[in-house]
């Protein structure tokens, strides 16, 4: 049989599949990966095994890593080690994957082969924020909202994205409110974080404007540090038309600087609005504009995503439903049509806290829609697990919040910050849930 006819084989097989062939020295290597690697980590087949036996490639390493936990764990009853391995996207996203694996010989090789299945967990996000600076952490998604591009359009988009992650051209990701602008611009980052660059967010609408002087005044302040800082760079800017004039200048000069003394510096930005007209009102330098020559990402609003709404609410609502401890939620296919019919003004946003609401008055194992004002309708009377069908009694809003809260925080046992936080279950900053907290008296 041919390579072409193995791999066609192993692409009809469902999930992440991977291959090994062991040699005389016990050393396994990986020959076959299914198309599956590139919906989830971005590498053509071709690519990710390649990968895996080049000697500077991360792929390798957490491949070698795979293949030591499967040593481990083939010797029964000597291992307490989990089936459980990271990997990373061809973005720097991390994926944390159970697997299952056999070790088996065929009658035409003397030599065993290892098969793999992989199915991917929940993604994980550490971010250490600080009033809209961030450092980058180790890896690469935000909190747990999911990305996903299931839909042509979507696809398109991220090949393009994957053929300009590896080269050093500055990227402008243009959309509307909610359409992730952020979380995919966070992947290219965290890309340049995986390739040893330094790496730097600011979060210009979070910042107030002394702020926004005093992240400039740090960054580009002292020219000095052109030449004492030779390492790489990557800055990403949240909402770039929100920088003021002064400091576009100044990050102007400092751009030109760092190019003269050799320092390799790499701009991300994102923008809702358009950065030509921004320059046309006086908003925006545009020699600033000019000199960075973005290459431009546009993420479609989610009406022309349908396919991507419908892989959201399958993977989200499960997630969701798990970490609130509510056990396993179905959605019918009925709600997840409604879904798609509705408009979603904020995209993501919208579509999100429709989500989170709705899961609040759930019960007995089915999603119940539940609409605040969405497509120009609107549900003032919606029942909760305490109230009877009838909604013979109304609980206030505030009231069902406090409730909501509480839940969420008993969870998590009142931790509210980090991994596995309340703020990162409910997708909120943490500092806007402690304001709620405060005024619905939750403790």
């Amino acid at each position: 049989m041919t390579n072409s006819f193995w791999r066609e084989v192993i692409d009809h097989i469902p999930g992440l599949v991977m291959l090994f062939r062991v040699d005389e020295n016990e050393d396994a290597h990986l020959i076959f990966v299914n198309s599956e690697v590139r919906n989830i980590l971005g590498y053509t087949p071709e690519e990710y095994v390649l990968a895996s036996e080049s000697a500077d490639s991360a792929v390798k390493s957490e491949i070698l890593l795979l293949v030591e936990k499967i040593a481990e764990l083939s010797h029964d009853g000597v291992s307490d080690a989990e089936p459980i391995c990271r990997l990373h996207s061809k973005r720097a996203a991390e994926y944390s994957f159970s697997f299952e694996f056999r070790i088996f010989s065929v009658k035409s090789s003397p030599l065993p082969f290892i098969a793999v299945s992989l199915e991917p967990s929940r993604q994980k996000a550490k971010t250490e924020e600080k009033r809209g600076v961030d450092q980058v952490g180790d890896v690469a998604e935000e909190g747990d909202v999911f990305f996903v591009n299931e839909s042509p359009l979507m696809k398109s988009l991220m090949r393009k994205v994957d053929l300009v992650t590896d080269q050093q051209v500055h990227l402008l990701f243009r959309g509307e409110y909610g359409t992730g602008k952020r979380t995919l611009a966070a992947q290219v980052l965290h890309a340049e974080k995986f390739g040893g660059a330094e790496t730097l967010i600011w979060d210009i609408p979070a910042m107030s404007a002394s702020r926004q002087d005093e992240a400039v005044e740090k960054l580009c302040g002292d020219s000095t540090k052109y030449a004492a800082n030779p390492g790489k760079l990557a800055l990403l800017m949240i909402e770039v038309s929100k920088l003021n004039l002064r400091n576009q200048h100044k990050l102007l000069e400092w751009l030109r600087g760092c190019s003269d003394s050799g320092r390799s510096i790499r701009i991300l930005a994102t923008t809702q609005t358009l950065l030509e007209e921004q320059m046309n009102r006086g908003k925006f330098s545009m020699e600033l504009y000019y000199y960075l020559g973005f290459d431009s990402i546009l993420l479609p609003p989610i009406s022309q995503r349908k396919e991507d709404i419908r892989a959201l609410v399958d993977k989200w609502i499960p997630n969701a439903a798990k970490a609130l401890g509510i056990g396993e939620i179905h959605v019918d296919d009925q709600v997840k049509e409604r879904l798609l019919s509705l408009e979603w003004p904020q995209n993501f946003h919208d579509l999100y806290k429709v989500l989170r609401r709705s899961l609040l008055y759930s019960e007995k194992g089915a999603f119940r829609l539940s609409l605040d004002s969405v497509d120009g309708e609107k549900e003032n009377k919606m029942k909760s697990k305490e109230v009877d069908s009838d909604l013979s009694e109304v609980i206030p809003f505030d009231e069902m919040s406090r409730r909501y809260l509480q839940q969420v925080l008993n969870k998590t046992e009142g931790k509210i910050y980090g991994q596995g936080g309340a703020a990162q279950l409910l997708d909120m900053k943490p500092t806007t849930l402690q304001s709620k907290l405060k005024k619905l008296g939750v403790r």
